[in-house]
């Protein structure tokens, strides 16, 4: 039973049954091995706060580009004036193959 749920939990989940097997040979007394463990938690605790303050920073330049963005929309000078919505073409008497 032992070894066909072993079997089953390689196939299904390779990663975590490797990682498990690993920390079933972990002697705790080995101080080398504790303090390694100890290590990598620290690492990750440290990479996640990075991880965070990135996002943070990608949040802060989104909402500049936006911020710019809009800015730029709404003072620019030199925007385009929009054609008014009657074809004034049409009301002059000009065909459009005379264009």
């Amino acid at each position: 039973m032992k070894r066909m749920l072993g079997s089953i939990a390689a196939r299904v989940m390779p990663r975590t049954y490797h990682n498990l097997k690993v920390l079933s040979t972990v002697d705790l007394q080995n101080d080398s091995m504790l303090e390694r463990m100890i290590s990598y938690e620290t690492e990750v605790r440290e990479l996640r706060s990075e991880l965070n303050e990135v996002r943070r920073d990608n949040r802060r330049v989104v909402e500049l580009y936006d911020l710019v963005f809009a800015r730029l929309q709404e003072d620019m000078p030199l925007r385009a004036k929009p054609l008014p919505a009657d074809d004034s073409a049409a009301s002059h008497g000009i065909a459009a193959s005379d264009h």
